[in-house]
């Protein structure tokens, strides 16, 4: 006879699945991904060990979903500020904002993000390659449209989409690693005028 699951023993699985996320990401708040254990994540979810593993398959199957859930998180974000603007400059500078705000709140997940993650695991690695290259292609539609409305020299437009949002990476990274500067309010300021510099945005 086959089992069908109920509706409300469904609904008790995801509420435990987002309790075990949830328990991580609080984890990775406060400590550097090679400190987690998957004890530790069981303990914070209130749940026995062995109960982890019904749900997710080891430690770097949750850290994945955690990485994509944050990912999410951060392009509706985008998404919304970005859909109060028309103009690209204004669409790119919202976006490096919600960046910037997003990473530096969640210093220690942007770390396991941008640096744990890419370093340790190669499957995890193509993920965030992945999660990259959409960051510089959302950054390419932008430049196109600004280089079409001739509000920026002529360029190639993928070349300088990789440069922008390798040069804020490093950036970033810099933040997260060493902390961040005196004047957080000017550094985020030069940061973002930096890159429209680099696009010719003060040379016409």
């Amino acid at each position: 006879m086959v089992y069908n699951k109920t509706e409300k023993i469904l609904e008790k699985q995801q509420l435990r699945s987002q309790k075990i996320i949830k328990a991580v990401r609080e984890i990775l708040s406060e400590k550097d991904m090679g400190k987690v254990s998957i004890k530790s994540i069981a303990q914070k979810a209130g749940i026995a060990t062995g109960t982890f593993y019904l749900y997710f398959a080891d430690k770097e199957t949750l850290i994945d979903t955690v990485v994509q859930e944050i990912y999410q998180e951060l392009l509706e974000h985008i998404k919304n500020e970005r859909a109060q603007y028309s103009n690209g400059f204004d669409k790119l500078q919202a976006t490096m904002e919600v960046c910037i705000q997003l990473f530096m709140k969640e210093k220690h997940l942007a770390k396991t993000v941008l640096v744990d993650v890419p370093q340790k695991n190669t499957a995890l690695n193509s993920k965030y390659t992945y999660i990259e290259n959409d960051l510089i292609r959302l950054a390419k539609i932008d430049i196109d449209e600004l280089m079409d409305k001739q509000l920026i020299p002529k360029q190639d437009t993928l070349v300088s989409a990789i440069a922008f949002v390798g040069a804020f990476r490093e950036v970033i990274l810099s933040w997260i690693s060493t902390g961040e500067p005196l004047d957080s309010e000017l550094a985020q300021k030069t940061l973002i005028e930096y890159n429209m510099r680099a696009l010719g945005r003060y040379i016409i």
